[in-house]
């Protein structure tokens, strides 16, 4: 995580009266900038131009930085928990980014908003990858398995066949393994909070 800091620092400003953000990419090298900035701007171009609406209009970029729509609402971390119907929503939201082509990479909390007008958008499009990729159905099956994870940690559940009829036999098949794993990094997740802690008291 420290090593990611060092190497990643963006930074958004909200700009054009509450209308619009401007997104600086940070790294320390020019030509890593220029392809992280680029691939993002040509990421959200191409999604408006096909009509895309869970994702943030481009409206300029250079180099180093991109001006996009500003999105309404909060992130979906400020919502300790989700009803079905919304869950759906996020789910038909990616499934169409998907279908268009394009797998997000990055499903986070932070990265998947509520808005007040739209509904369910994505941010951050930094590591989207097209369909022409040859990584695209891994990165498609790692959207698949933070949504199911967000399922089954966030989604008030009243329908119990809501996995089995939303995602392919593969993916819930490879929770069965994922799960036990997802649950043992958040116990040790947790264990490291509670040690740093309890070693910041002590000095």
């Amino acid at each position: 995580m420290q090593l990611k800091k060092l190497l990643k620092k963006n930074s958004v400003t909200v700009v054009d009266g509450n209308q619009a953000v401007i997104k600086v990419v940070g790294t320390p090298f020019d030509w890593l900038t220029r392809r992280l900035c680029r691939h993002e701007a040509q990421c959200l171009a191409k999604l408006t131009e096909l009509g895309f609406a869970g994702a943030p209009k481009l409206i300029g970029s250079n180099s180093n930085s991109m001006t996009m729509e500003k999105i309404d609402g909060t992130s979906l971390r400020r919502h300790p928990s989700l009803d079905q119907a919304l869950f759906l929503r996020i789910l038909a939201v990616v499934r169409e980014l998907h279908r268009l082509g394009f797998a997000h990479g990055n499903l986070r909390l932070d990265n998947i908003f509520i808005s007040d007008s739209r509904g369910p958008v994505l941010i951050d499009f930094e590591t989207c990858c097209p369909r022409s990729n040859p990584l695209f159905f891994l990165v498609q099956f790692n959207d698949d398995v933070r949504l199911y994870l967000l399922w089954q940690s966030r989604v008030v559940q009243t329908d119990r066949d809501l996995a089995r009829k939303s995602f392919p036999g593969y993916v819930t098949l490879a929770m069965f393994v994922i799960t036990p794993l997802n649950r043992l990094a958040g116990i040790l997740t947790s264990f490291k909070k509670k040690l740093r802690k309890s070693l910041r008291a002590s000095t």
